[in-house]
């Protein structure tokens, strides 16, 4: 079966979501969610937060129980008679990691510049990898207990 394609009710449903309203304002605004990088090597972990035109004040970081949770706000600023088309997305997000053991909770660390939060927390001593020396022949020793 065939469809028929109507180029005008297409553009003109197009037309009615990006604009919304009879004033030409735009009505729906997609949810924000930041993207996020999650690096680790064998002395930390790292989040790189994409976070563009938010504030320090507008982002909050907890860590409870092993789970890291960021949490912030993109406001949307009107003026009045404004005509607009929103592109970018607004509102506010919650992105929520579960970290391992190792990390040290105490010395977790974050900054904010040019539109990126940076969180590190850096990983134990101990769970950091060490080689293991394996030793041959008559010269090893059994641990007395």
């Amino acid at each position: 079966m065939l469809a028929h394609w109507n180029a005008v009710t297409t553009l003109d449903r197009m037309l009615d979501d990006v604009m919304g309203s009879a004033f030409g304002t735009a009505t729906n605004t997609r949810t924000f969610a930041p993207n996020i990088d999650v690096r680790s090597n064998e002395t930390e972990i790292t989040f790189v937060c994409d976070v563009p035109g938010i504030k320090q004040d507008d982002l909050e970081i907890t860590l409870v129980d092993r789970t890291l949770v960021i949490k912030g706000t993109r406001r949307f600023e009107s003026r009045e008679n404004e005509r607009l088309v929103l592109g970018r997305a607004y509102g506010s997000f919650t992105r929520t990691f579960t970290l391992p053991d190792a990390v040290d909770e105490e010395k977790l660390g974050a900054h904010l510049a040019d539109g990126v939060l940076t969180i590190k927390i850096p990983k134990h001593p101990k769970a950091q990898p060490r080689k293991i020396t394996i030793g041959a022949g008559p010269a090893t020793k059994q641990l007395d207990e």
